[in-house]
């Protein structure tokens, strides 16, 4: 069973103005609202290729209730923890002739150590040996920041795969923690040994190996349409993602996440769940709506991913 600890969802409210300006009045525009966070995305994507999860997230009043009926719809197992405040919001304003974006987030609700405590004791109950665990997003605000390397910890005691997916503050108080994947991009990656480096091969690859070190058997560092680099303990791998027209690329990490933790769960090798993985990412770019796939679009574009194996010479 794959269980994805996406503890905070939140919901998107968009709006599209063209021409926005800071003091301008703005009338009757109707937002597009969905329900999103990266472990929503990422539990979403999973049940949309068929894969049974249960998604952990905190919510709260009528936000939290449009989260709970948007993962019924997507037949995704929720395991709520009620919250006395509302579920937060992220305000989104697309400019799209200007191709400009802003975005305000709200901090979300304050919660404490014994609500902290709660889930982590539930999530211990429910494990069982061979689930795999997806480590998604930012904590409930008032969580430790050293949360995940608390479930790697359950993780590694009831014998289950860990999947990392954070940045910023949680990405570096993970570790040390044991994951047995992780997704960065390159500038999380630099980011979590505080340089600021090019993108080149040298650098993925030097950056990509130090962060192995520290915990991550299976890395894979994004690289936006340039495809991304793929390395595990013996070997490393070049992959280039067809061209497609781009809608969105918001979510598409997150489906890229989803889809080699899927290929896993399901027995594939380390090609195919890399294939999976960006044939995933590369489907949410072609929709509007984030964390969205549609199966055989993602299988189309599975035959399509190139993988080319890079020698390694020390």
């Amino acid at each position: 069973m794959i269980r994805v600890v996406g503890l905070n969802p939140v919901i998107d409210r968009t709006y599209y103005i063209d021409d926005f300006a800071v003091g301008t009045k703005f009338y009757e525009i109707a937002p597009r609202t969905d329900v999103g966070g990266k472990g929503v995305n990422v539990a979403r994507v999973l049940s949309l290729m068929g894969e049974p999860c249960v998604l952990y997230g905190f919510v709260g009043g009528g936000n939290g209730r449009l989260v709970e009926e948007e993962m019924g719809a997507c037949h995704v197992r929720f395991r709520a923890f009620p919250t006395r405040g509302e579920t937060r919001t992220t305000i989104n304003i697309i400019d799209n002739r200007n191709r400009k974006e802003t975005e305000v987030t709200e901090p979300g609700v304050l919660v404490g150590e014994k609500e902290q405590k709660h889930f982590l004791s539930v999530l211990k109950e429910d494990l069982e040996a061979g689930d795999f665990v997806i480590c998604s997003g930012i904590p409930m605000r008032g969580m430790s920041r050293e949360i995940y390397r608390m479930v790697s910890r359950i993780c590694q005691e009831k014998n289950c795969k860990c999947a990392l997916d954070a940045t910023g503050i949680y990405l570096e108080k993970s570790f040390p923690g044991q994951y047995y994947f992780s997704k960065p991009n390159f500038s999380e990656l630099t980011g979590l040994f505080g340089m600021e480096e090019q993108s080149t091969q040298e650098n993925l690859i030097k950056h990509g190996r130090a962060m192995q070190k520290m915990g991550v058997e299976n890395l894979l560092i994004s690289m936006g349409g340039d495809g991304g680099l793929f390395m595990d303990p013996t070997q490393m791998f070049q992959i280039r993602i067809p061209k497609v027209k781009v809608i969105s690329t918001i979510g598409c990490g997150d489906s890229s996440v989803a889809g080699f933790c899927l290929g896993t769960e399901r027995g594939m090798g380390k090609e195919d769940c890399v294939k999976l993985a960006m044939a995933c990412g590369s489907c949410n770019a072609l929709f509007q709506k984030v964390g969205y796939v549609e199966p055989d679009m993602v299988w189309d574009l599975f035959d399509k991913v190139q993988i080319q194996e890079i020698l390694q010479t020390s």
